[in-house]
């Protein structure tokens, strides 16, 4: 008999935590959801074990390790589990970090029936939107070491360039001076070992194909 598929959630919310698992054990009535864990700590080691769930839904805001460190390290051990970022903030601020630290989607946590469907997206056919990799594919890339450990804000700000913002409008977004923007630009690029912006976009999406 095929066994049901498992989902664990990760939220340091414990109130937020215990309802999101009710409903999500009435949306998804074929879906076996685990007992809940608080920390990202906790998250990492049943996510890297060999009875790691199927689906991790993992919020981006946690006390101990940041959301998107856990999808990281999970995603570097382990592709067996597909990971769904979860934020009460703009998921547009996360989504380049959730691609490159080898999440299968990013949604925002406030309804709970989108976050069903965005997970059974996932279960049938690996990714949530076409921006992202599945699993496995994310896995090869993080172990060869493809992203070439770009920042938080390099990612934040090539992913807006290769989108075709220009510098001004990355700058008034982010808050920052077009110097700024400038300058983390050739950081990404010196990183990438590329020598100017257009090949950078081209490495870029090359690296999120």
């Amino acid at each position: 008999m095929r066994s049901s598929p498992t989902l664990l959630i990760m939220d340091n919310d414990r109130l937020a935590l215990r309802l999101l698992s009710v409903s999500l054990r009435r949306l998804l009535p074929g879906y076996t959801v685990l007992a809940p864990v608080d920390t990202g700590a906790e998250a990492i080691a049943v996510c890297t074990s060999h009875h790691c769930p199927d689906l991790l839904l993992a919020d981006v805001s946690m006390s101990d390790i940041n959301g998107l460190v856990v999808c990281r390290t999970i995603r570097k051990e382990s592709w067996k589990t597909s990971i769904l970022m979860m934020t009460s903030f703009s998921v547009a601020e996360y989504a380049a970090e959730a691609v490159v630290s080898g999440a299968q989607g990013i949604i925002h946590k406030d309804n709970p029936k989108t976050i069903a469907a965005a997970l059974l997206q996932i279960k049938e056919t690996g990714i949530c939107s076409d921006r992202f990799l599945n699993a496995h594919d994310s896995f090869l890339r993080l172990k060869s070491g493809k992203n070439k450990d770009l920042s938080p804000r390099e990612i934040e700000i090539v992913d807006r360039w290769s989108r075709g913002k220009s510098m001004s409008d990355i700058a008034e977004e982010l808050s920052i001076s077009q110097t700024t923007v400038r300058t983390h630009l050739e950081h990404a690029a010196s990183k990438l070992e590329v020598t100017n912006n257009r090949a950078l976009i081209s490495a870029w999406m090359h690296l999120n194909r």
